[in-house]
């Protein structure tokens, strides 16, 4: 994607952070067109460069993260690299950090005192607990937020805890964040004025679970008819002869087609099974009965023999798998590229199309302080 298409070139933002939240935010604006420069301190730079499968300084999880940044060192502790600090924050449009409350203002960085001196700056301030509460000081990671959000009782509903093994709510608060800053861009163009943002990942989890985790919490009274959560809905997945599938069942002729497949017919005439209804106040009961089949199909047939019936099914793919599923292909989610250091690199690309044309990655993620000096040519030669 080249030219005018990129929907933020000519954006320049300024990062500093360690881990997820703020470099895969920033990175998807890199990839729309923005010059993101990623401010690390000397030395090891942003840890998530060492977690990890790793070549020449740069993980999988850094370059997934950081892919078509700029990077700088600077060591905030000494007064000059700070003054280079603010001279870049000062020349951005959009600043943002995970430091924890106060460490920002501290250093003279903070959103009061860069907005003073250019008013129409977007600064947004990523925390773990907000600045309010108990909490607000503790340091959060994924794993803590993950239990304080409801995301682990949610997982091992209804008796135990368990964790999405995945970084979801560093990548939640990601996307969250990255929402956030376009709309301020957004108001920004139409009014001339900056914007201060607080986003907490407590907060960021927490709303995304709610719609559909919390929904039988939403409506309050005794008056209230209960049905079923959605995690009653996700039960284990429907075993076949070579694998499982994933199936989603909506409506009566899609149960129907589902009790077909697992030969299980004397379940359509089930009173309590009947109807939606019925369905979504015993739902954790029949999705155990049915998660018990093990027809004597393999997973194509399965799929095939739902779809027939238009009931949404998949084979459940591993991620060694999806490189080579011919959706995936036909999609063209990845992409294969020859990174300067790390040699051959298979990414995936930015999912969102723009004029619906297929986007690249955008470019490379960058060697801790590779554009260190011509970052500082360009301060030199700013008015």
């Amino acid at each position: 994607m080249t030219g005018t298409a990129q929907p933020l070139a000519g954006i320049k933002v300024v990062e500093f952070s360690t881990m997820i939240t703020a470099s895969l935010a920033t990175m998807m604006f890199a990839q729309q067109g923005a010059d993101v420069i990623k401010v690390e301190p000397p030395g090891i730079g942003d840890p998530m460069r060492w977690l990890g499968s790793q070549k020449a300084g740069i993980s999988g999880l850094f370059h997934n993260c950081n892919q078509a940044k700029r990077s700088i060192t600077l060591d905030l502790k000494s007064p000059d690299d700070v003054a280079t600090a603010r001279q870049l924050c000062l020349q951005a449009d959009v600043v943002i950090h995970n430091y924890r409350p106060g460490v920002m203002d501290r250093l003279g960085l903070g959103s009061n005192a860069l907005r003073a001196d250019k008013p129409d700056l977007i600064y947004c301030a990523i925390t773990g607990f907000g600045h309010e509460g108990p909490l607000s000081r503790r340091p959060a990671y994924d794993h803590v937020m993950q239990a304080m959000s409801g995301f682990m009782t949610l997982q091992g509903h209804p008796e135990g805890f368990a964790y999405v093994k995945t970084l979801i709510c560093d990548k939640l608060t990601a996307y969250t964040a990255a929402q956030a800053i376009t709309a301020a861009l957004f108001h920004r163009e139409r009014t001339g004025s900056g914007q201060h943002i607080d986003l907490s990942m407590l907060e960021s989890c927490i709303a995304f679970l709610w719609p559909d985790a919390g929904m039988h919490l939403t409506l309050q009274g005794d008056d209230v008819a209960q049905g079923a959560p959605f995690a009653d809905y996700y039960q284990l997945p429907l075993r076949s002869k070579d694998g499982a599938i994933a199936y989603a069942a909506m409506t009566d002729a899609h149960w129907d087609a589902v009790f077909d497949v697992v030969g299980r017919a004397d379940l359509k005439t089930e009173e309590k099974f009947r109807g939606m209804a019925n369905r979504s106040i015993h739902m954790a009961e029949l999705a155990s009965i049915i998660a018990s089949e093990k027809p004597d199909l393999t997973s194509a047939e399965m799929v095939a023999r739902l779809a027939e019936q238009d009931v949404p099914a998949a084979p459940c793919l591993s991620l060694e798998d999806l490189p080579a599923d011919q959706q995936v292909l036909a999609m063209e989610i990845f992409e294969q590229a020859d990174h300067p250091l790390l040699g051959p690199v298979q990414h995936v690309t930015p999912p969102a199309r723009f004029g619906g044309a297929k986007r690249t990655g955008g470019g490379p993620s960058p060697a801790l302080g590779e554009h260190g000096e011509v970052i500082r040519a360009e301060l030199a030669g700013a008015p």
